[in-house]
């Protein structure tokens, strides 16, 4: 029940992220959701593992700190790659149109 409880919670952190972080114009929309969801998933699987009680509150710091910090390196990371990679094809078909 709790690992359900942490995907929706870990999604709602990378959904209001998305729109608290800027350049969301450069992902898509389920982006941080997906990454938040999954770091969230992952980080409570490895609390749960490595021996934290599930119903103690380590595994959920755990968890939803993995799946704010996830989402928050993805969205200050990904505008600016996006960016580089646009601008670098915009000048590889600019400057192979002319003459």
């Amino acid at each position: 029940m709790e690992l359900v409880l942490v995907v929706t919670f870990s999604g709602l952190i990378g959904l209001a992220l998305r729109y608290l972080i800027p350049g969301r114009a450069m992902h898509g929309l389920f982006v941080m959701p997906a990454t938040g969801i999954v770091a969230g998933s992952l980080g409570w699987a490895i609390a749960v593992w490595v021996g934290l009680d599930p119903t103690g509150i380590w595994a959920w710091v755990v968890a939803l700190g993995l799946s704010a910090a996830a989402p928050i390196a993805l969205g200050l990371v990904l505008p600016k790659r996006r960016q580089a990679a646009d601008d670098a094809l915009w000048a590889q078909l600019t400057s192979a149109s002319t003459p």
